[in-house]
């Protein structure tokens, strides 16, 4: 079985490109939500080992949405994706997740950096 992602993006067509690519590397996205209200209870229903966050969501900026994750149970690694520069993200992303990545940038090795002895429930 593959690493379990939790794919939170509000661009349709970006999530179905994303889960093709991700799958072709032997992810498996477990759920795909497009807001980042229903983040918590996704990670809770589906338990991904991965959370691939978007940081510009419609209704909660995705690093609100990190920030709330912190403070739930969820073991999930949450990486923060974007359109944004690596330097500019990584930025963004310190302190509130493990990383971040380009969108453009997506796979299960460039994942696997960000989490070098894996998520939680692989340890």
């Amino acid at each position: 079985m593959g690493l379990r992602v939790l794919l939170v993006d509000d661009d349709e067509r970006f999530r179905a490109a994303a889960c093709r690519a991700l799958a072709a590397d032997g992810v498996e996205v477990v759920a795909e939500v497009d807001n980042g209200l229903d983040v918590a209870a996704a990670a809770a229903q589906w338990r991904p080992e991965v959370i691939l966050l978007d940081m510009n969501l419609p209704d909660i900026d995705g690093r609100e949405v990190a920030r709330r994750l912190q403070t739930e149970e969820s073991e999930a690694v949450v990486i923060l994706i974007s359109t944004r520069d690596a330097a500019h993200g990584r930025r963004l992303a310190a302190g509130l997740a493990a990383g971040y990545l380009p969108k453009d940038q997506l796979s299960l090795g460039a994942i696997l950096e960000l989490v070098p002895n894996g998520p939680p429930s692989r340890r």
